[in-house]
């Protein structure tokens, strides 16, 4: 019988050093030019989409497309560097039992992140774990978590 086991990237798999929210803070900076990051916005637990809206709001930013679209290629083109200077870990245990469980070729390992598919997988494959994942349900097109999971 086959058997699917879907993991969340920051904080279940991997520590990121908050890179993601550096490099959404600095996106912030450098393409639309916003000065004093002091908002109350949640990030933990939340999908980037629910994440940027939020931002895009408290920072009185255009929710359109094209605005929400220089944000993302700003954020893909500067989370490498974010994650490369930060002090990230694979968390303890996580390689290990990734082997485990691609060891049996019945069981499927996927990712359900609230992280938008393209920074997902810059993740993991920063942290080069990347390889044991096969799919993943991601948060671009939803703003609420539990709607990924339902995809």
């Amino acid at each position: 019988m086959s058997r699917v086991f879907l993991f969340d990237i920051d904080g279940t798999l991997l520590n990121s050093g908050r890179a993601g929210q550096a490099a959404m803070e600095d996106a912030l900076r450098v393409e639309f030019g916003v000065t004093e990051m002091d908002c109350d916005i949640s990030y933990a637990g939340r999908t980037d989409s629910a994440i940027v809206q939020d931002l895009f709001a408290w920072f009185e930013l255009p929710a359109d497309p094209a605005t929400f679209e220089r944000f993302q290629q700003r954020y893909f083109s500067l989370l490498p560097t974010h994650l490369a200077d930060r002090n990230g870990k694979v968390l303890p245990g996580v390689t290990r039992l990734l082997e485990h469980l691609n060891a049996d070729s019945n069981d499927w390992t996927g990712l359900l992140t609230g992280n938008f598919e393209r920074s997902g997988w810059m993740k993991v494959r920063h942290f080069a774990i990347d390889h044991h994942f096969s799919f993943g349900a991601f948060g671009d097109h939803h703003t609420n978590r539990d709607d990924v999971a339902r995809l």
